[in-house]
């Protein structure tokens, strides 16, 4: 069916990008992408023939595989000791991860299959992106996986608060007031090659509510999405 076409296209497509660099994928590597991002409601939405498997055993695996990752960032990107490692495993809890990869403006969300009338939550797509890192894993192995985490997540894991999380604040308020997930946007990148500083601007659909600036992505991230919190309690909400 072109349908199926066109879906196998936009996968490729996707696989394409560089914080992925799956650029040639064999048919069989792509049935598990495909799988990884449809939820189950997409899949029952079609009966039971089986043709749309969902990426329930994915997520599985995907989480194992992403927490072993995060935990190697954390190990060999900073000094803390074992107990405030093990706090800030809390990085890859659903809510975290559903903001980092609007943060990382790839797209992901758009990729997801649901069903008509089921919303992506922030657990379905916490869900599809451990099922899509399992999907790396088993397609290209264990370190084009690594490879991608470090290349979205690094800077957001280094930078990962367990006291004060804006992003996750920002996310958790919206989503209260039925809101859409914010995205972040870069809007400019400065200074010297050795110290650049980067500007991002967070929006809900085409309203923007903060900006911030820091030395990396995560720090400029949180900043925006602090900003953003600042101004929406200030109003009683986003305009």
């Amino acid at each position: 069916m072109q349908e199926d076409t066109d879906r196998q296209a936009a996968i490729r497509r996707f696989l394409g990008r560089p914080e992925i660099g799956r650029a040639h994928v064999p048919a069989a590597s792509l049935a598990w992408y495909d799988a990884a991002l449809t939820h189950r409601s997409y899949a029952h939405e079609q009966g039971d023939s089986g043709q749309y498997p969902d990426n329930e055993r994915l997520e599985f695996l995907g989480d194992r595989v992403l927490n072993l990752v995060v935990a190697e960032i954390l190990f060999r990107g900073s000094g803390d000791p074992e107990g405030i490692l093990s706090a800030r495993m809390e990085f890859a809890r659903n809510q975290n991860l559903a903001a980092m990869i609007a943060t990382a403006g790839i797209g992901f969300t758009d990729m997801i299959r649901v069903g008509c009338r089921q919303e992506k939550t922030p657990g379905i797509i916490a869900g599809a992106l451990e099922a899509f890192i399992a999907a790396l894993y088993l397609d290209a192995g264990l370190e084009s996986a690594k490879n991608m985490v470090y290349s979205l997540f690094s800077d957001d894991i280094l930078n990962y608060s367990t006291e004060k999380n804006y992003k996750k604040e920002l996310q958790e308020y919206l989503q209260k007031r039925e809101m859409p997930l914010p995205v972040y946007e870069l809007v400019e990148r400065d200074g010297d090659d050795h110290a650049p500083v980067f500007s991002y601007v967070v929006a809900v659909g085409d309203i923007p509510l903060g900006r911030g600036r820091g030395k990396n992505k995560g720090e400029a991230t949180q900043e925006a999405a602090r900003a953003a919190l600042k101004q929406v309690k200030k109003s009683g909400g986003p305009p």
